[in-house]
């Protein structure tokens, strides 16, 4: 298995429920670290992400392999998501208050990997508690970090 680190770009855009003309946006600029088997075309991309209003951070693993990619979530607020589109999958978001019942349903699954740089793209439609939240776009881009 190889491993590489690499400079990522986050982007998250958020249309909430009942918003329809309006979007928020998020972007993280991180290093990280790219594994995987690429005759198997299965790969993993690794970061940590430090929320902007408590400082706590959060390990977060993305696995790529036969056009589903799974979303792996490790902090204060845990989390895991299966993104295979047109496929619906329930889970919970963990919240240090309490567990929310959570509901992915995406329209766009989409990632480009090679041995050290590729992009994910990931559209879908977000439940809470059995109601509709918002639409998300996820985009992650990551190329070689120079950085030791």
């Amino acid at each position: 298995m190889r491993k590489k680190k690499v400079l990522l770009s986050v982007t998250g855009i958020v249309q909430d429920a009942g918003m329809e003309d309006s979007t928020d946006e998020m972007r993280l600029v991180t290093t990280g670290e790219l594994s995987g088997e690429p005759e198997q075309g299965a790969w993993k991309l690794r970061y940590t992400e430090t929320q902007p209003d408590n400082s706590e951070t959060d390990r977060v693993t993305f696995t790529m392999k036969d056009g589903v990619v799974t979303m792996l979530r490790e902090g204060e607020f845990n989390t895991s998501m299966i993104f295979s589109q047109g496929n619906r999958y329930e889970g919970s978001y963990n919240t240090p208050y309490g567990a929310l019942e959570m509901g992915v349903f995406p329209t766009q699954v989409r990632y480009n990997v090679d041995d050290a740089r590729g992009e994910v793209v990931l559209k879908y439609q977000l439940d809470i508690q059995g109601q509709y939240a918002s639409m998300r776009e996820m985009r992650i881009r990551f190329a070689p970090s120079h950085r030791a």
